[in-house]
């Protein structure tokens, strides 16, 4: 079975968005301070450099700065590369999900808890996913047990029995109803 292949790299545009230049910023402020710490230690030091056949002295930040600049934007560049594709995918990990959350919880809000949900393997919020279908689980029990008892006091009312049985009837299962309503906090 070959492997699906990702069409959609943005879930949610503006928090990856932000993710991304969250950790490009931490590889540039690095490559700053890398820099300025070289300069700063290599300023109190000299070094004798050959230029045009002449032998000239020069403090050894003034040697390797351009070089060391040149070297940090390369590195900076290939590093933040592989930082946007990498925080690309791993944020994914945390999109999807949240996005797949956001369309649950409107679906619930619809009154829909009849299915489980499910994420990939390997995302993020595993322990809110098994929260959420717990919740949901919980939901059907207790709205089973309502329709249960809904279901008595109908039947009781298609039943030949007498009025003072029916009346008990509805009387214990409007009860019952009351308590199991009570669960809920709203």
């Amino acid at each position: 079975m070959a492997k699906q292949k990702r069409r959609i790299y943005f879930i949610d545009r503006k928090f990856q968005t932000q993710f991304i230049i969250k950790f490009c910023l931490l590889v540039i402020a690095g490559s700053i301070v890398t820099v300025g710490l070289l300069y700063l230690f290599a300023s109190r030091t000299t070094t004798v450099s050959f230029e045009n056949t002449e032998a000239v002295v020069k403090s050894t930040a003034d040697f390797i700065i351009p070089i060391l600049i040149q070297t940090v934007i390369i590195v900076m560049v290939v590093t933040g590369m592989f930082t946007i594709t990498l925080t690309l995918f791993i944020s994914h990990k945390i999109a999807g999900p949240l996005y797949r959350l956001e369309k649950e919880f409107k679906s619930m809000a619809e009154g829909d808890i009849s299915a489980n949900f499910q994420l990939r393997g390997n995302d993020q919020l595993q322990n809110i996913a098994a929260s959420l279908n717990e919740m949901k689980l919980r939901l059907r029990f207790y709205l089973g047990v309502l329709q249960s008892s809904i279901d008595e006091m109908e039947q009781a009312l298609y039943d030949n029995i007498s009025e003072e049985n029916k009346k008990q009837i509805l009387l214990n299962n409007l009860h019952k109803i009351k308590n199991d309503l009570h669960r809920f906090k709203v």
